[in-house]
């Protein structure tokens, strides 16, 4: 964050979290430096002690506006994004998630209707079952090295994300933040092989996903397969911090 000024004929992004029907939203503003360019922002959060998850709307809106402003550059440089829907080899990686976001997509889960809601919950208890059989899980608390070998041995095991259809996401509007800022200017041949050398990422101006996990690493992370999970047996999200409180926290991370 900081004091530079935006342009002032420029209107702020806006992105709110919250329901004032529920409580008191406080409103303020912030000016964050985006490649060199101060974008202003207004932003609307709950008032009072709130979980990271009741916050989390902001934080998605800012990963998919830094992952659209990445792709507009690089379009713009005849570099255009490659991401497209009936492309889903991205959707077997193992996706990282803060635990806000494990309670997020178990309330998404909730609230779909039968029996679409069953066969959801069917392929998250599939893709833990096969997972399981493996010791893939045993090396996601080591040191990164390990991580990324259990990232390589995960999509070997061609496990699918639960909310994946037809090979396109069935909850696009609320995907996780790593998924918003994964996008790829290479050819998706090199994404189905998870091929490092091929793979060519945007890089993004801020990092959304990595504050939001270090900002509620209470719990530490966990792959998505896992949110169902996570919801139902961890305690209760911790309520001690503000609205204002938690989005200063995340925003000092970007």
């Amino acid at each position: 964050m900081t004091a530079n000024p935006a342009d002032p004929t420029t209107p702020p992004v806006r992105l709110s979290a919250g329901d004032p029907d529920q409580g008191v939203l406080a409103t303020g503003k912030a000016t964050l430096v985006l490649g060199g360019e101060p974008v202003a922002f207004e932003l609307t959060v709950p008032a009072g002690p709130v979980a990271v998850e009741d916050v989390l709307p902001i934080f998605q809106g800012l990963s998919s506006l830094l992952a659209q402003r990445a792709a507009a550059k690089a379009a713009a440089a005849g570099r255009p994004v490659s991401c497209r829907a009936g492309c889903g080899a991205c959707c077997r990686q193992l996706v990282p998630i803060a635990p806000a976001e494990a309670r997020a997509l178990a309330r998404v889960v909730e609230a779909m209707p039968e029996p679409r809601q069953s066969e959801v919950r069917a392929r998250f208890d599939d893709a833990v079952a096969t997972v399981s059989a493996t010791d893939l899980f045993e090396g996601l608390t080591e040191p990164d090295e390990r991580r990324a070998n259990a990232g390589r041995d995960y999509f070997k095991l061609g496990v699918a994300c639960p909310f994946l259809v037809d090979e396109a996401c069935s909850i696009h509007p609320d995907r996780p933040l790593s998924c918003r800022e994964y996008l790829v200017i290479s050819s998706p041949d090199h994404c189905r092989a998870l091929s490092a050398e091929g793979i060519e990422k945007l890089n993004l101006e801020g990092d959304p996903s990595m504050a939001v996990l270090k900002a509620d690493l209470r719990d530490g992370w966990m792959p998505l397969i896992h949110a169902l999970i996570f919801d139902r047996s961890a305690p209760p999200s911790s309520r001690d911090r503000t609205g204002p409180e938690i989005l200063a926290d995340v925003m000092a991370r970007l």
